[in-house]
Protein backbone atom coordinates (compact mmCIF):
# COMPACT_ATOMS: atom_id res chain seq x y z
CA UNK A 1 0.00 0.00 0.00
CA UNK A 2 1.67 3.62 -0.61
CA UNK A 3 1.66 5.90 2.16
CA UNK A 4 1.69 9.60 1.05
CA UNK A 5 3.93 11.66 3.28
CA UNK A 6 2.73 14.89 4.70
CA UNK A 7 5.26 17.98 4.17
CA UNK A 8 8.51 17.77 5.79
CA UNK A 9 8.01 21.80 6.72
CA UNK A 10 5.22 20.67 9.33
CA UNK A 11 7.34 18.30 11.62
CA UNK A 12 10.51 18.68 13.77
CA UNK A 13 13.02 16.34 15.38
CA UNK A 14 12.48 16.38 18.76
CA UNK A 15 15.82 16.41 21.10
CA UNK A 16 15.70 15.81 25.06
CA UNK A 17 16.79 19.33 26.78
CA UNK A 18 19.63 17.40 28.68
CA UNK A 19 21.51 17.08 25.06
CA UNK A 20 24.77 19.05 25.18
CA UNK A 21 25.22 21.96 23.34
CA UNK A 22 28.81 22.33 24.12
CA UNK A 23 29.98 21.28 20.39
CA UNK A 24 28.19 23.90 18.86
CA UNK A 25 28.98 26.24 21.27
CA UNK A 26 33.07 25.38 20.93
CA UNK A 27 32.36 25.90 16.95
CA UNK A 28 31.13 29.33 17.17
CA UNK A 29 33.82 30.45 19.79
CA UNK A 30 36.20 28.97 17.49
CA UNK A 31 34.88 30.97 14.50
CA UNK A 32 34.48 33.99 16.48
CA UNK A 33 38.79 33.64 17.68
CA UNK A 34 39.59 33.15 13.61
CA UNK A 35 37.63 36.07 12.18
CA UNK A 36 39.50 37.90 15.46
CA UNK A 37 43.47 36.80 14.38
CA UNK A 38 42.46 37.66 10.42
CA UNK A 39 41.18 41.16 11.42
CA UNK A 40 44.23 41.56 13.95
CA UNK A 41 47.06 40.43 11.31
CA UNK A 42 45.70 43.11 8.53
CA UNK A 43 45.74 45.93 11.44
CA UNK A 44 49.13 44.61 12.00
CA UNK A 45 50.15 45.01 8.55
CA UNK A 46 48.63 48.31 8.49
CA UNK A 47 49.50 49.07 12.02
CA UNK A 48 51.24 52.50 10.99
CA UNK A 49 47.43 54.14 10.80
CA UNK A 50 47.13 53.67 14.64
CA UNK A 51 48.33 55.60 17.54
CA UNK A 52 48.43 54.57 20.80
CA UNK A 53 47.40 57.89 23.22
CA UNK A 54 48.81 55.95 26.34
CA UNK A 55 52.40 55.36 24.48
CA UNK A 56 53.14 57.58 21.44
CA UNK A 57 56.72 56.73 21.74
CA UNK A 58 56.54 53.06 21.91
CA UNK A 59 56.70 51.03 18.64
CA UNK A 60 52.60 49.14 18.66
CA UNK A 61 53.15 45.43 18.75
CA UNK A 62 51.51 42.61 17.84
CA UNK A 63 49.95 42.55 21.29
CA UNK A 64 48.81 45.95 21.27
CA UNK A 65 46.98 45.58 17.95
CA UNK A 66 45.18 42.02 19.12
CA UNK A 67 44.17 44.42 21.96
CA UNK A 68 42.93 47.02 19.86
CA UNK A 69 40.64 44.70 17.77
CA UNK A 70 39.57 42.47 20.90
CA UNK A 71 38.29 46.04 22.06
CA UNK A 72 36.85 47.53 19.05
CA UNK A 73 34.69 44.16 17.93
CA UNK A 74 33.11 43.78 21.52
CA UNK A 75 33.00 47.27 22.60
CA UNK A 76 33.01 50.95 21.07
CA UNK A 77 36.87 51.50 22.52
CA UNK A 78 38.91 52.24 25.29
CA UNK A 79 40.22 55.73 23.23
CA UNK A 80 43.64 54.43 23.86
CA UNK A 81 44.42 53.04 20.84
CA UNK A 82 42.87 55.11 17.85
CA UNK A 83 43.03 54.92 13.87
CA UNK A 84 44.54 58.45 13.10
CA UNK A 85 44.94 58.24 9.12
CA UNK A 86 41.82 58.49 6.70
CA UNK A 87 42.82 54.63 5.38
CA UNK A 88 42.97 52.71 8.86
CA UNK A 89 39.62 54.96 9.38
CA UNK A 90 38.24 53.18 6.09
CA UNK A 91 39.40 49.93 7.15
CA UNK A 92 37.71 50.23 10.36
CA UNK A 93 34.15 51.51 9.04
CA UNK A 94 34.00 49.18 5.93
CA UNK A 95 35.95 45.94 7.48
CA UNK A 96 35.67 45.82 11.36
CA UNK A 97 32.39 46.76 11.57
CA UNK A 98 31.01 43.73 8.95
CA UNK A 99 33.16 41.65 11.51
CA UNK A 100 32.14 43.40 14.41
CA UNK A 101 27.98 42.05 13.67
CA UNK A 102 29.57 38.77 12.82
CA UNK A 103 30.75 38.60 16.62
CA UNK A 104 27.97 39.56 17.91
CA UNK A 105 25.42 37.73 15.72
CA UNK A 106 28.14 34.38 16.94
CA UNK A 107 27.50 35.16 20.49
CA UNK A 108 23.48 35.87 19.94
CA UNK A 109 23.17 32.48 17.67
CA UNK A 110 24.72 30.37 20.79
CA UNK A 111 22.77 32.39 23.43
CA UNK A 112 19.49 31.40 21.30
CA UNK A 113 20.19 27.13 21.02
CA UNK A 114 21.31 27.07 25.03
CA UNK A 115 18.09 28.56 25.69
CA UNK A 116 15.51 29.38 23.62
CA UNK A 117 15.21 26.50 21.65
CA UNK A 118 15.70 23.90 24.42
CA UNK A 119 13.04 25.47 26.46
CA UNK A 120 11.19 25.37 23.36
CA UNK A 121 11.73 21.42 22.72
CA UNK A 122 11.42 20.59 26.36
CA UNK A 123 7.74 22.35 26.15
CA UNK A 124 7.47 20.59 23.01
CA UNK A 125 8.02 17.69 24.61
CA UNK A 126 5.82 18.38 27.57
CA UNK A 127 2.66 18.53 24.97
CA UNK A 128 3.73 15.37 23.23
CA UNK A 129 3.63 13.22 26.54
CA UNK A 130 0.28 14.61 27.11
CA UNK A 131 -0.99 13.68 23.78
CA UNK A 132 0.53 10.18 23.32
CA UNK A 133 -1.67 7.57 24.87
CA UNK A 134 -1.97 3.72 23.72
CA UNK A 135 0.65 4.81 21.17
CA UNK A 136 3.90 2.55 19.56
CA UNK A 137 7.18 3.25 19.63
CA UNK A 138 9.82 2.34 16.75
CA UNK A 139 13.27 2.30 17.76
CA UNK A 140 15.79 2.38 15.05
CA UNK A 141 14.80 3.81 11.63
CA UNK A 142 16.74 1.63 9.05
CA UNK A 143 15.95 -0.36 6.36
CA UNK A 144 13.77 -2.80 8.97
CA UNK A 145 12.26 0.38 10.90
CA UNK A 146 10.86 1.93 8.13
CA UNK A 147 9.24 -1.28 6.75
CA UNK A 148 7.78 -1.55 10.07
CA UNK A 149 6.12 1.96 10.54
CA UNK A 150 4.60 1.32 6.50
CA UNK A 151 3.08 -1.44 7.75
CA UNK A 152 1.50 -0.06 10.79
CA UNK A 153 0.17 2.59 8.47
CA UNK A 154 -1.05 -0.14 5.89
CA UNK A 155 -3.10 -1.54 9.40
CA UNK A 156 -4.46 1.92 9.76
CA UNK A 157 -2.22 3.18 13.03
CA UNK A 158 -2.50 6.66 12.95
CA UNK A 159 0.51 8.49 11.91
CA UNK A 160 0.84 10.64 14.80
CA UNK A 161 0.66 7.93 17.41
CA UNK A 162 3.78 6.45 16.56
CA UNK A 163 7.05 7.38 18.02
CA UNK A 164 10.31 6.69 15.79
CA UNK A 165 13.59 7.11 18.41
CA UNK A 166 16.59 7.05 16.33
CA UNK A 167 20.25 8.15 16.64
CA UNK A 168 21.26 8.93 12.97
CA UNK A 169 20.77 12.48 12.30
CA UNK A 170 19.77 11.94 8.77
CA UNK A 171 17.43 9.07 9.44
CA UNK A 172 15.45 11.01 11.98
CA UNK A 173 15.16 13.58 10.18
CA UNK A 174 13.72 11.31 7.38
CA UNK A 175 11.24 10.22 10.36
CA UNK A 176 10.50 13.51 10.56
CA UNK A 177 9.20 14.45 7.28
CA UNK A 178 7.29 11.41 7.04
CA UNK A 179 5.07 13.05 9.69
CA UNK A 180 6.31 10.74 12.30
CA UNK A 181 7.51 11.90 16.22
CA UNK A 182 11.02 11.85 15.27
CA UNK A 183 13.06 11.91 18.15
CA UNK A 184 16.94 12.06 18.31
CA UNK A 185 18.67 9.68 20.46
CA UNK A 186 19.71 6.56 22.04
CA UNK A 187 16.85 4.20 23.06
CA UNK A 188 18.50 2.28 25.43
CA UNK A 189 18.55 5.42 27.50
CA UNK A 190 15.95 5.65 30.30
CA UNK A 191 15.29 9.76 29.66
CA UNK A 192 14.75 9.07 25.88
CA UNK A 193 11.83 6.40 26.51
CA UNK A 194 10.08 8.58 29.34
CA UNK A 195 10.59 11.11 26.69
CA UNK A 196 8.60 8.72 24.29
CA UNK A 197 6.19 8.21 26.98
CA UNK A 198 6.97 4.72 27.22
CA UNK A 199 4.42 4.54 30.19
CA UNK A 200 1.75 5.00 28.16
CA UNK A 201 2.77 3.20 25.09
CA UNK A 202 1.16 -0.08 24.24
CA UNK A 203 3.89 -1.62 21.96
CA UNK A 204 7.28 -1.00 21.32
CA UNK A 205 9.09 -2.49 18.01
CA UNK A 206 12.46 -2.20 18.72
CA UNK A 207 15.33 -2.85 15.74
CA UNK A 208 18.26 -0.87 15.93
CA UNK A 209 21.74 -1.92 13.84
CA UNK A 210 23.38 -4.63 17.09
CA UNK A 211 21.57 -7.30 18.78
CA UNK A 212 24.01 -5.50 22.09
CA UNK A 213 21.47 -2.58 22.01
CA UNK A 214 18.45 -4.40 21.16
CA UNK A 215 18.92 -6.59 24.69
CA UNK A 216 19.68 -2.60 26.05
CA UNK A 217 16.70 -1.05 24.63
CA UNK A 218 14.24 -4.45 25.89
CA UNK A 219 15.54 -4.31 29.52
CA UNK A 220 15.18 -1.16 29.86
CA UNK A 221 11.61 -0.67 28.27
CA UNK A 222 10.70 -3.83 30.45
CA UNK A 223 11.64 -1.87 33.60
CA UNK A 224 10.06 0.96 33.18
CA UNK A 225 6.38 -0.29 31.86
CA UNK A 226 5.77 -4.02 32.60
CA UNK A 227 2.80 -4.47 30.33
CA UNK A 228 3.77 -2.92 27.17
CA UNK A 229 4.33 -5.28 24.31
CA UNK A 230 7.80 -5.75 23.37
CA UNK A 231 8.72 -6.89 19.62
CA UNK A 232 12.47 -7.65 19.00
CA UNK A 233 14.22 -7.97 16.17
CA UNK A 234 17.67 -10.32 16.44
CA UNK A 235 20.09 -10.38 14.04
CA UNK A 236 21.82 -13.63 15.38
CA UNK A 237 19.78 -16.84 15.65
CA UNK A 238 21.59 -17.30 19.28
CA UNK A 239 20.25 -13.90 20.50
CA UNK A 240 16.81 -14.86 20.69
CA UNK A 241 16.94 -16.39 23.84
CA UNK A 242 19.06 -13.70 25.30
CA UNK A 243 16.38 -11.01 24.02
CA UNK A 244 13.43 -13.25 25.50
CA UNK A 245 15.03 -13.13 29.05
CA UNK A 246 15.22 -9.51 28.34
CA UNK A 247 11.79 -8.99 28.22
CA UNK A 248 10.94 -9.36 25.07
CA UNK A 249 7.25 -10.74 24.02
CA UNK A 250 8.17 -11.71 20.53
CA UNK A 251 11.45 -11.67 19.02
CA UNK A 252 11.50 -11.82 14.90
CA UNK A 253 15.05 -12.82 13.44
CA UNK A 254 14.89 -11.48 9.80
CA UNK A 255 18.20 -12.94 9.05
CA UNK A 256 17.22 -16.25 9.69
CA UNK A 257 13.51 -15.92 7.91
CA UNK A 258 15.49 -14.87 4.86
CA UNK A 259 17.23 -17.34 4.62
CA UNK A 260 14.87 -20.14 4.88
CA UNK A 261 12.91 -18.30 2.32
CA UNK A 262 15.76 -18.34 -0.12
CA UNK A 263 16.87 -21.62 0.68
CA UNK A 264 12.64 -22.25 -0.34
CA UNK A 265 13.48 -20.73 -3.48
CA UNK A 266 16.18 -23.29 -4.72
CA UNK A 267 13.30 -25.92 -4.43
CA UNK A 268 10.25 -24.31 -4.99
CA UNK A 269 9.45 -21.82 -7.76
CA UNK A 270 5.80 -20.96 -6.51
CA UNK A 271 5.69 -20.47 -2.77
CA UNK A 272 8.54 -18.12 -2.29
CA UNK A 273 6.28 -15.36 -3.96
CA UNK A 274 3.32 -16.18 -1.73
CA UNK A 275 5.09 -16.13 1.19
CA UNK A 276 6.08 -12.56 0.31
CA UNK A 277 2.51 -11.49 -0.10
CA UNK A 278 1.61 -12.76 3.30
CA UNK A 279 4.34 -10.72 4.81
CA UNK A 280 3.10 -7.24 3.23
CA UNK A 281 -0.44 -6.54 4.32
CA UNK A 282 -3.32 -5.30 1.77
CA UNK A 283 -1.23 -6.04 -1.10
CA UNK A 284 -3.17 -10.10 -1.65
CA UNK A 285 -3.65 -12.10 0.77
CA UNK A 286 -3.13 -11.51 4.07
CA UNK A 287 -2.56 -13.29 7.73
CA UNK A 288 -5.08 -12.14 10.11
CA UNK A 289 -6.35 -13.22 13.73
CA UNK A 290 -9.48 -12.69 15.59
CA UNK A 291 -10.73 -13.84 18.94
CA UNK A 292 -13.82 -16.43 19.53
CA UNK A 293 -16.68 -14.41 20.19
CA UNK A 294 -19.19 -15.68 22.76
CA UNK A 295 -21.68 -17.45 20.53
CA UNK A 296 -18.84 -19.35 18.81
CA UNK A 297 -17.89 -20.87 22.35
CA UNK A 298 -18.10 -24.91 21.59
CA UNK A 299 -18.22 -24.96 17.13
CA UNK A 300 -15.56 -26.02 15.45
CA UNK A 301 -12.90 -23.24 14.07
CA UNK A 302 -13.33 -24.70 10.54
CA UNK A 303 -17.02 -24.33 10.47
CA UNK A 304 -17.49 -20.40 11.49
CA UNK A 305 -19.99 -18.49 9.42
CA UNK A 306 -18.24 -15.55 9.58
CA UNK A 307 -14.79 -17.20 8.57
CA UNK A 308 -16.76 -19.31 5.48
CA UNK A 309 -14.37 -17.48 2.84
CA UNK A 310 -11.37 -17.64 4.68
CA UNK A 311 -8.32 -20.84 5.29
CA UNK A 312 -8.22 -21.37 8.92
CA UNK A 313 -4.40 -21.69 10.06
CA UNK A 314 -4.60 -22.98 13.31
CA UNK A 315 -5.76 -21.98 16.94
CA UNK A 316 -3.67 -20.17 19.87
CA UNK A 317 -4.79 -21.32 23.16
CA UNK A 318 -2.93 -19.20 25.41
CA UNK A 319 1.06 -20.94 25.23
CA UNK A 320 -0.80 -23.92 23.15
CA UNK A 321 -0.71 -23.65 19.53
CA UNK A 322 -3.20 -25.78 17.67
CA UNK A 323 -2.22 -26.83 13.50
CA UNK A 324 -4.89 -26.84 10.95
CA UNK A 325 -4.43 -30.40 10.66
CA UNK A 326 -5.37 -30.59 14.78
CA UNK A 327 -8.98 -28.56 13.87
CA UNK A 328 -10.86 -31.36 13.24
CA UNK A 329 -11.73 -32.75 16.13
CA UNK A 330 -11.17 -29.19 17.91
CA UNK A 331 -13.98 -26.72 19.83
CA UNK A 332 -13.47 -23.05 20.25
CA UNK A 333 -12.97 -22.27 24.24
CA UNK A 334 -13.48 -18.73 25.75
CA UNK A 335 -10.04 -16.27 24.96
CA UNK A 336 -9.41 -18.57 21.77
CA UNK A 337 -7.17 -16.50 19.06
CA UNK A 338 -8.25 -18.06 15.31
CA UNK A 339 -5.32 -17.54 12.81
CA UNK A 340 -6.59 -17.43 9.56
CA UNK A 341 -5.66 -16.75 5.88
CA UNK A 342 -7.77 -14.29 3.94
CA UNK A 343 -7.79 -11.97 1.10
CA UNK A 344 -8.68 -7.91 -0.02
CA UNK A 345 -11.93 -9.70 -2.18
CA UNK A 346 -13.00 -11.77 0.14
Amino acid sequence: MPVSAPSSSTYDVLRLPEVSPLPGLFKRIGAAIGAIFVVSIMLYIGRDGLRDNMHPDREMGFVDVLYFTIISLTTVGYGDIVPVTPGARFFNSVFLTPVRVFVWITFLGTTYEIFVQRFREGRMMSQLKEKLNNHTIVCGFGVKGQAIVEELLAHRHAREQIVVIEPDEVAVQHAASQGFVALKGDASREQMLRAANIEEADHILVAPHRDDECVLICLTARQLNEKVRIIASAREEENIKLLYRAGADVVVAPSVAGGHMMSAAVRQKAVVPFLQDLLVFGQGIDAMECEALPDEIGQSPCHLERLQDALILGVQRGEQAFRFHQLRDLTLQQGDVIVYITSQNS
